[in-house]
């Protein structure tokens, strides 16, 4: 560890992860330039390493991470350098032969390093090498030389994937077999579920003994009045949804929503369902039996423990808050009000990556109607409809979302268009609607202009001091 100490030292004098702010360092403990101190640095040698070889450098006894970092540094930085001392770092890795999988990405570095070198007095690089990023790797060339392929670039055999004689259904996969493609049978389930294939193997029901510990802790969660109290009932009511096997009947018979903010904020932080028993939805089950219920009825700004505990669990679970928490709300049947929709836009902001935003639109405007079944307790089924509620609340949503960077799908865009057509005769004096009328113009304008006249006569429909800027982005000056 100790020959690393001058690279470490290099590293973090860098106030910025790139070779050109290193370089440019005037803390660096080197005298020379800092990027050549580096360079001379990695290519001292190591003689009193037992386990080196003979011409080791320091550069060699680096953890793969350190060197593929030390490489991305002296490639960004190559002007500055010795092309000479380079080429020799680079061919040192590049002759070496390959060891653990990690060294890929340094053998990488190193050939990236060479690339951005002048051609004259190149190192002899092993061909075998360069080969390495433009042919499959040697188990699948096997496989492909010894069966037909399935498909054209998939090698697999035709009878490992239909056992007995199976018959490819029109999706072409009835009768897989599970073990040549590598998923267990729960893994298989699961998937199935959630792309509406096939639904998962009923869940057993609920014994005597555990409906009883279910009845007697619903009263233990009513009656908790400290948080000592709250985080007990959480420990139970987790024992309990992994005894009984099916949480979400354990949930719906305890239903601690009923609870109040502080008693439900404890069961948030402290009820933990991601064991492999809940099939990947344990997330999901927390998230609709303790925050969807209190955001169905919430009708003022929810309250900031209540409000943080359900971001920590969103953060830590965006496809389960999309999934039990946004597309419930989103389709309850009376619609978004104004603080449902500001406890969503926190959640879309704060806690989902812009690809998620971008799936939760397009399946909503889009998908098939199989393809946003939100997770909800039995009990709340009834106040979720199929279709949207368009209200301000909702646009106001869709304008804080338009505003991030995320990239609308073209049939979402189509459809969006022909949503603005249809409100803007109920929403005509609505700023909330105008806000996103301008906000989809402006985002989506090189996408939705085939639909110009459409969207022209929409605006005119408006009546707000938005509706000159609408006009003004639908016509722009020749």
């Amino acid at each position: 560890m100790e020959p690393w100490l001058p690279v470490l030292r290099h590293m973090l004098a860098s106030s910025a992860p790139n070779a050109a702010a290193f370089s440019s360092s005037s803390s660096s403990p080197c005298s020379a330039p800092p990027a050549a101190g580096l360079l001379r640095i990695l290519l001292s040698p190591v003689p009193t390493l037992p386990a080196a070889e003979p011409t080791a450098v320091l550069f060699q006894t680096l953890p793969p991470l350190l060197q593929s970092q030390a490489l991305s540094f002296l490639s960004s930085s190559a002007s500055l350098l010795d092309p000479l001392q380079l080429r020799s770092l680079a061919s040192r890795v590049l002759s070496a032969p390959p060891g653990r999988c990690d060294e890929f990405w340094v053998r990488r570095g190193a050939h990236h390093l060479l690339d951005g070198l002048p051609d004259k007095d190149a190192p002899d690089v092993p061909w075998e090498f360069n080969e390495e990023f433009h042919e499959p790797p040697p188990w699948l060339k096997e496989e492909a030389a010894r069966t037909p392929p399935v498909l054209p670039w998939l090698p697999l055999d035709c009878r490992s994937l239909m056992p007995g004689g199976a018959r490819v259904g029109g999706d072409g996969l009835d009768g897989v077999g599970l073990e040549s493609l590598g998923l267990e049978q729960d893994e298989y389930s699961f998937i199935q579920e959630e792309v509406g294939r096939a639904p998962s193997p009923p869940s057993p029901p609920l014994g005597n003994s555990v409906v009883h510990k279910a009845l007697a802790l619903k009263k233990e969660i009513e009656m908790s009045e400290s948080i000592l109290g709250a985080q007990q009932a959480a420990n139970n009511l987790h024992d309990l949804c992994l005894e009984s096997g099916n949480a979400e009947a354990v949930l719906s018979l305890v239903q601690p929503w009923e609870a109040d903010d502080d008693t439900v904020r404890v069961l948030l932080s402290n009820v933990v369902l991601e064991e492999d028993g809940m099939h990947g939805k344990g997330p999901a089950l927390v998230l609709c039996s303790l925050i969807l219920p209190k955001l169905l009825d919430l009708q003022r700004a929810a309250s900031s423990g209540l409000l943080s505990a359900a971001l920590d669990v969103c953060k830590r679970h965006p496809v389960a808050a999309l999934e039990a928490v946004l597309f419930p709300l989103v389709l309850r049947k009376q619609g978004l009000n104004a603080p449902q929709c500001d406890v969503l836009t926190r959640i879309v902001r704060d806690c989902m990556h812009p690809l998620h935003v971008t799936a939760f639109c397009h399946r909503l405007l889009s998908g098939e109607e199989g393809e946003r079944k939100p997770i909800c307790m039995p009990q709340h089924r009834e106040n979720i409809g199929r279709d949207l509620v368009w209200t301000e609340s909702l646009f106001a949503l869709f304008y804080n979302i338009l505003s991030q960077d995320i990239c609308l799908t073209p049939s979402t865009i189509e459809k969006l268009v022909y949503m603005i057509d249809d409100m803007a005769i109920k929403f005509p004096k609505s700023l909330k609607f105008g806000n996103f009328f301008l906000c989809f113009v402006s985002k989506c304008w090189h996408e939705c202009k085939i639909h110009r006249v459409l969207l022209e006569t929409a605006a005119e429909t408006t009546n707000t001091f938005l509706t000159k800027a609408i006009l003004v982005k639908l016509r722009p000056a020749n």
